[in-house]
């Protein structure tokens, strides 16, 4: 019995042994996660208290210096009627697509802005909202005049098509001059420049392409009637050289880039304004891409 007892005792002492040997390790494990549950709840109260505060100024309108707003430039192509007609996502977008983009940025608080406008904000005269946006269209096709131009009209806000000269009224793909002045006149749809001719400008002389954009400018003054058309211009198949950039700018063209970046106010570059495609994505993720883009480029 005494053996029996003596061995129990043993086996109790080692028991305690190990439980007081585990004491520090516990200790530290839930000196751990305590600070990890700080650090995960100082976390959530961030991005709750970012969300209030996001959400109570969204109508907000600031003058350029005032604060580093994010200014999205998103460049569409063609809108159509149904998914059977889309070739290439960056190309084609239904115009049921479109509409859930743009109402849905729209219901977010995102204010359709023209270029005449971001103009008038660089040079101080215009306040803008917090999250302004620019939509635009390359090449001139029949479906901005479909569609979009309608939506604009539902919406009363502003839109940009860049047009190729050359192929206005080419085909029934591409809208008409009488219908570019049409939409014109409206004073919703602005109709700037996507070159003469839709060209590897990359390819050309600074001086060939500012001739052939001059051109394009005399066009559209005559077909439009409106001698005070602001001057901008985007490349075609977003292709240029860092001296056909210059030579613009230094006549007076503010330009277009289509590099899937994020302009902000207080470096905001006439000389290369950046565009990206929302596709056919999801409102979220193009709020998703603006994010990223954001953060990355910044």
């Amino acid at each position: 019995m005494d053996k029996e007892n003596l061995n129990k005792n043993n086996s109790n002492k080692s028991v305690l042994n190990t439980q007081n040997q585990n004491l520090p390790v516990n200790k530290k494990m839930n000196k751990s996660l305590k600070i990890i549950l700080i650090i995960l709840t100082l976390i959530v109260l961030s991005i709750l208290s970012l969300t209030i505060y996001e959400v109570l100024t969204v109508n907000n309108t600031y003058y350029i210096g005032q604060k580093n707003l994010q200014i999205p430039i998103l460049v569409y192509h063609d809108i159509v009627a149904d998914e059977s007609q889309i070739e290439d996502d960056y190309m084609q977008t239904t115009v049921d697509n479109f509409r859930k983009q743009i109402t849905g940025l729209m219901r977010l608080g995102y204010k359709p802005i023209s270029y005449q406008d971001l103009q008038d904000y660089k040079d101080g005269k215009k306040a803008i909202s917090k999250w302004s946006f620019i939509i635009t269209f390359d090449d001139g096709y029949e479906g901005v005049y479909k569609y979009a131009y309608e939506f604009a009209k539902e919406y009363n806000i502003p839109m940009t098509s860049f047009v190729v000269n050359s192929c206005v009224g080419l085909s029934p793909s591409y809208y008409t001059w009488d219908q570019a002045k049409e939409m014109h006149d409206s004073g919703l749809i602005s109709i700037y420049s996507h070159g003469y001719t839709h060209a590897r400008y990359d390819n050309e002389t600074a001086e060939k392409l500012l001739a052939d954009i001059d051109n394009s400018y005399v066009e559209l003054r005559e077909k439009l009637n409106d001698e005070n058309i602001l001057k901008v211009f985007t490349y075609p198949y977003g292709l240029y050289t860092d001296y056909e950039r210059e030579v613009l700018w230094n006549n007076g063209y503010m330009q277009n880039l289509t590099d899937s970046k994020i302009n902000f106010s207080n470096t905001l570059d006439f000389s290369g304004l950046h565009r990206s495609y929302p596709l056919n994505d999801s409102v979220f993720k193009i709020l998703l891409k603006i994010q990223y883009r954001a953060f990355r480029y910044r």
